[in-house]
């Protein structure tokens, strides 16, 4: 007797699969680029915590497709998670985050403060011209202008300069004489016109401007400070979406060309206490084991590069810290954390849970089919 090969295979087929039917492809496939920053310790080398964190990475894969796979019952998305590129940024290039972001690669940076001085003379030049060809332009107008913070600014950009040329003995440098006589004489103007009001005085409000300029510094030495130990701030305390210089060198400085999400492997982390609870355990900051840092969100921050994610030394095999990361990307609502238990994996310190609920699954079964992680 002879069968139908054919016959014969769908018959196989049947019989392996009867309800399912043929094996389909995952809902959506999401891949994960590891960026390790290493520092050495008193008993451990910048290899030997690179090759450490590099397993934990590759755990943490494995532990997040545990995660989506355990909820799949609940109508959960069917997600493939794989692997992208891992990279190490050792210690000597980490230390460099705390530059300005917008000092270019090959400017020293002598010559950094003075086109930081050059641009910020420019600004004010920008004012001037507004009074010559609209004199009579009213107070408002003008302080719409911000006068007071351009002079601060600029006058800060040249003492900065100068100290540093000072410091340096860089014969390179450009002597900026010409430049204060320069400023001198706009800044003049602009005071002038600010005082014709008969309002506030234009030395109070330069006062003003420069001493919000001068917190907005001690943030960036006290955030550079912090990161020297290797805990790294993601957002200060003047403005709580204001990430800090560190997080945004390292998201402009490390990113792939590829589609698949960035993920950042550090240290340490902090960020200002946000409940009565965290302020009552930890005081005015509270040390973090991981963020997400989304592009909707943070957009200065994320450069149009896409979302990513920060994972701290600490975390435990056993975690699901960058399933509990991706989670708070997919559900893309600011009060994922509310209500949960220790067996959810939304639960604000994501120790060992993984449970979704339908409502979150039925969420993230959206969201996903459009979610990217870097390059669209």
């Amino acid at each position: 007797m002879t069968i139908n090969v054919t016959k014969l295979v769908c018959l196989i087929c049947f019989v392996i699969f009867p309800v399912l039917g043929f094996p389909t492809s995952a809902d959506k496939e999401i891949c994960f680029n590891f960026y390790i920053v290493t520092k050495a310790g008193s008993n451990r080398t910048e290899s030997n915590e690179y090759e450490k964190q590099k397993k934990l990475a590759i755990k943490q894969i494995s532990q997040t497709e545990f995660a989506f796979e355990s909820n799949k019952e609940r109508n959960c998305p069917d997600i493939k998670f794989s692997k992208g590129l891992i990279e190490q940024i050792t210690w000597r290039k980490a230390i460099g985050l705390s530059l300005p972001v917008d000092k270019e690669i090959k400017e020293n940076y002598g010559q950094y403060l003075f086109r930081k001085t050059r641009e910020a003379y420019e600004e004010l030049e920008i004012i001037t011209k507004k009074i010559k060809s609209n004199p009579n332009i009213k107070y408002a107008y003008f302080l719409d202008l911000h006068p007071g913070r351009v002079i601060a600014k600029t006058e800060n950009a040249l003492n900065k300069y100068n100290d540093h040329r000072n410091i340096s003995n860089n014969e390179d440098l450009v002597d900026s004489k010409e430049y204060e006589l320069k400023i001198k004489s706009t800044i003049d103007v602009i005071k002038l016109k600010l005082d014709s009001y008969g309002r506030e005085d234009s030395s109070e409000i330069i006062k003003k401007a420069k001493k919000r300029l001068i917190e907005y510094n001690k943030v960036d030495e006290s955030t550079a400070i912090t990161w020297s130990e290797g805990e790294l701030t993601l957002w200060n305390d003047i403005e709580v979406q204001n990430t800090s210089v560190e997080l945004k060198n390292l998201l402009k400085h490390y990113r792939a060309d590829n589609q698949c999400l960035d993920v950042y492997i550090i240290p340490a982390a902090k960020s200002p206490s946000t409940t009565i609870k965290e302020v009552e355990l930890n005081g005015k900051w509270t040390k973090r084991d991981g963020a997400a840092i989304s592009s909707k969100n943070f957009p200065r921050t994320t450069a149009g590069k896409g979302n990513a994610i920060l994972l701290t030394y600490n975390s435990k095999p056993s975690e699901f810290r960058l399933a509990h990361e991706l989670g708070h990307l997919l559900l893309d609502k600011p009060n994922a954390h509310l209500d949960k238990k220790e067996t959810d994996l939304m639960h604000e310190f994501s120790k060992g849970g993984y449970h979704l609920d339908e409502t979150e699954c039925e969420i993230i079964k959206e969201k996903v089919l459009t979610f990217y992680g870097g390059k669209k």
